[in-house]
């Protein structure tokens, strides 16, 4: 693939020429041009332009349009960027639709798809349908560093502001409200950045409190992957090791926390998302969950997934419309380092914890975490891992295998504590491996895990008391395969033991799922039986049914037999990230225990604010009336600035960018990465002020697009793109428009002959202060040339002819966007 960021590429040249082309021919009356004619020139011409999908960028095509207004593409080329979006049968068909070396509108018609030359941008067009789309596992994207992205601003930082108001409303109670604001923070001086986080809590119990959440300085280095961190930190831990949060200082090589390297063969459970997505929960084959991530880098442990459930499946989906998808029964959840490769973390520090309000740092306990991991060959990464905290020690290794059956993890651990003595603790757990072309499509995991009862991490220094783990032994097999196209089934077994009789149980549980007839709903049935030994038995059954009766409306409802538990959720989504997106949901809940809940809300995504607005009654008896009430709004903003630059906008998340409109286009209304086929942008800019984007994904490639209303004729916008490959928390200044937008026509005469000067190329060199690439022209058969982005000022034509002949011209301060120069003479 082509680099699609370079400064001087084919394409802004190759566009300004077709734009010049269409000017010259109108003006000069040499035929009569239509205004839909994509190409007035007589003949077929070879331009290089950016490839779209949707709002995707897949790169630069060498597109070819006919004299007779056919759009073409290279085949080969063509069909390898869309490798990845497309099937591997409609890529079939596509190449076999002729036996040409291109690929016409007509060909992509034949199999289904939609391919267009946009005149407006100059940009060729896919439209893909959902049903010939490839759907592909979340990974890391290819990283390329070294692309000619724009650099961020040396100086930038935000503060995000969060107000939140609650009222707790009862029948026999006052009414009890509480107000919550959170405030986070950055400053970023080069790689380097401070965050601070602090919120402030109103409510009858607990006064007035401010609380000062944490403070710390990081230094990325994005090449290695690693970040330094030096403050108040949480340490995740790994494996069996614990979490918690310290105060001191921390090296990590992590490239899921830094993906700039797509090191790892196999998908590990995370992924990244350009931008702020809907996400639907399938478990068991039926939707049963609607959540909006923000745009950034995810863990599955981030997704909050109902216990118990392991056929589980994320979709995601963007404003575009794109869809991804994650389908997971992973027992093990890391993946392999390419060989060669490693990760590690070390952190050094003391504890800390929330006390009456504020922090309190433990500066008499010692606290040291580290492991490594190791990619040994491609197929296998050892790990060692250790933790202490003063005199409880805790250590462990392990092995991650893949063959032909599938993936192994072995793990093993041990701990001291200096009053419980020692204990172990170790996991076994296997994914296995098919063949994709497998109808069937099965799933098979295993996990078993065992703890000693006084096994025990760095967060139980304080424990004294034994068993620490109640459970000993704890086994889960699932597997699951299609048995139709439209009928697929699952079951999961668990065993469980330990020190008391009720941790001692067996389970099965099997599952059906499906789609509902014809329609587009899906629906899943699951039984279950857990035998225990000290007490009666359980059996109970359950049954999901999703409706999406739109792309934006869906509906699920649920009975379970266990607590004879029924409910209704309807979601609405639509323009999710975007300025004027909203969501909403209302639910309806009963069970044996409460009459009733009812629950709704709607989120709200404006232009510079995020708002919020839920509420929640509960009724515990309908014959008592015994309601309970709460209600809730937020209003979150943020106030960010790029080296001089300074503006209100959306909460900032990983990244951001102040953008600002030249004052050529003050009054122009500009949409921001604009989604294609609607009215949604992620911002507006609509006035004079500068406005925010808040949600760039750091350490990701990104080309931010923008549509200017009622662009003035013949004003040049350059590449209409932005190309990003932000740092964590850096900002960006972004500058619409210029003041090089003029374009100048004019006709060459040989002052010696007094014929004009035909079919030559030459160049426009600007000879003020400013920094200007010298523009390319050529005139045609009649001497008539066209000049595009030209700012005021003077400027040598020079003719590219064995006598170099040349003139200057000027173009004053006060002209119009067009500067007819007249007959120009040169000796």
């Amino acid at each position: 693939m082509m680099d699609m960021n370079a400064k001087k590429s084919p394409f802004l040249f190759h566009t300004r020429l077709i734009v010049l082309v269409a000017l010259i021919y109108v003006i000069g009356n040499i035929s009569v041009v239509q205004a839909a004619k994509i190409n007035p020139t007589g003949r077929d011409i070879e331009l290089t332009t950016l490839l779209r999908v949707s709002d995707s960028v897949l790169g630069e095509a060498s597109v070819t349009i006919t004299a007779d207004d056919e759009v073409l593409l290279p085949k080969e080329s063509t069909l390898e960027l869309l490798t990845s979006l497309l099937s591997e049968e409609t890529i079939d068909d596509l190449r076999n639709t002729n036996n040409s070396s291109v690929l016409s509108q007509q060909d992509f018609q034949a199999v289904g798809l939609d391919m267009r030359f946009d005149s407006s941008s100059f940009e060729c067009i896919i439209s893909i349908p959902a049903d010939l789309a490839f759907t592909q596992q979340i990974r890391f994207a290819n990283q390329n560093p070294n692309r000619n992205h724009l650099e961020p601003k040396f100086f930038s930082g935000y503060m995000n502001l969060t107000l939140s108001a609650n009222e707790t409303r009862a029948d026999e109670t006052e009414t009890q409200n509480n107000y919550y604001h959170r405030l986070e923070s950055a400053l970023s001086v080069g790689p380097a950045n401070i965050e601070y986080e602090a919120s402030y809590d109103s409510s009858a119990e607990s006064n007035e409190q401010y609380v000062r959440e944490g403070t710390r300085l990081n230094l990325d280095f994005p090449s290695q992957g690693t970040r330094l961190v030096l403050g108040d930190m949480y340490n995740s831990g790994k494996l069996f090791q614990d979490g918690t949060d310290i105060l001191g200082v921390g090296l990590t090589r992590d490239f899921t926390l830094i993906p700039t390297r797509n090191v790892r063969p196999k998908a590990a459970q995370s992924f990244t998302l350009q931008r702020t997505s809907s996400v639907d929960v399938v478990i068991d084959g039926a939707v049963v969950q609607r959540l909006t991530l923000s745009a950034g880098s995810y863990n599955l442990s981030d997704i909050p997934l109902a216990q118990g459930n392991n056929d589980v499946e994320l979709i995601i989906t963007d404003s575009a419309g794109r869809e991804e998808r994650i389908r997971f029964s992973i027992a093990t959840g890391n993946g392999l380092l390419a060989q060669g490769e490693f990760e590690y973390s070390v952190m050094a520090g003391v504890p800390s914890e929330l006390r009456d309000g504020e922090i309190k740092y433990l500066s008499e306990e010692q606290i040291l975490h580290g492991y490594l991991d190791v990619g040994v060959t491609p197929s296998l990464t050892l790990g060692v891992d250790a933790q202490s905290r003063e005199e409880l020690y805790q250590y462990g290794a392990s092995i991650l295998h893949a063959s032909s059956l599938g993936v192994t993890e072995l793990v093993a651990s041990q701990s001291h504590h200096p009053e419980l003595k020692g204990g172990d603790a170790y996991r076994l757990s296997f994914d296995a491996e098919f063949d994709e072309s497998n109808d069937l499509k099965p799933q098979l995991s295993f996990i078993y895990e065992y703890q000693s009862e006084d096994f025990v991490g760095i967060s139980s220094f304080d424990t004294t008391d034994s068993p620490i783990n109640t459970t000993q032994h704890y086994a889960s097999l699932f597997s699951s395969i299609a048995i139709t196209q439209r009928l697929r089934t699952a079951l999961t077994t668990t065993y469980s033991s330990g020190v008391e009789e009720s941790n001692n149980y067996w389970s099965v549980s099997p599952s059906l799922s499906g789609p509902l007839f014809g329609t587009p709903a899906t629906w899943s049935t699951r039984l279950n039986y857990r035998d225990y030994q000290d007490t009666e038995n359980e059996f109970s059954a359950s049954f999901t049914i999703s409706w999406p009766f739109s792309r934006e409306l869906r509906a699920v409802g649920q009975y379970s037999s266990q607590n004879q538990q029924g409910s209704l959720d309807m979601t609405y989504r639509d323009g999710i990230g975007s300025t004027g997106g909203v969501s909403a949901y209302a639910s309806l809940e009963t069970n044996k225990e409460t009459d009733g809940n009812f629950n709704a809300g709607v989120n709200y995504t404006g232009n510079r604010f995020e708002t919020l607005a839920d509420h929640t009654t509960r009724v515990e008896n309908f014959d008592d009336s015994n309601l309970t009430h709460n209600t809730r709004v937020e209003v979150s903003s943020s106030i960010a600035f790029a080296g001089s630059a300074i503006t209100i906008g959306r909460p900032v998340k990983e990244a951001f960018a102040v953008i600002e409109k030249h004052p050529s286009l003050a009054e122009n209304r500009v949409a921001v990465d604009p989604t294609l086929n609607s009215d949604y942008a992620r911002v507006f800019s609509e006035s004079s002020y500068d406005v925010l984007l808040p949600d760039l994904v750091a350490y990701n490639s990104q080309l931010i697009g923008y549509d200017v209303e009622d662009l003035p004729p013949g004003y040049d916008l350059g590449d209409g793109a932005f190309s990003l490959y932000p740092g964590y928390n850096r900002g960006y200044r972004l500058v619409i428009g210029s003041d090089a937008v003029l374009t100048a026509m004019g006709k060459i005469y040989d002052r010696k002959s007094g014929d004009p000067i035909t079919l030559v190329a030459g160049k426009a060199i600007y000879l003020g202060d400013k920094d200007q690439e010298p523009v390319e022209f050529f005139t045609n058969r009649q001497g008539l040339f066209a000049l595009s982005g030209l700012r005021p000022g003077d400027y040598k034509l020079e003719l590219d002819n064995k006598e170099k002949q040349s003139v200057t011209v000027n173009l004053p301060e006060d002209s119009n966007v067009l500067v007819m120069l007249g007959d120009l003479y040169v000796d």
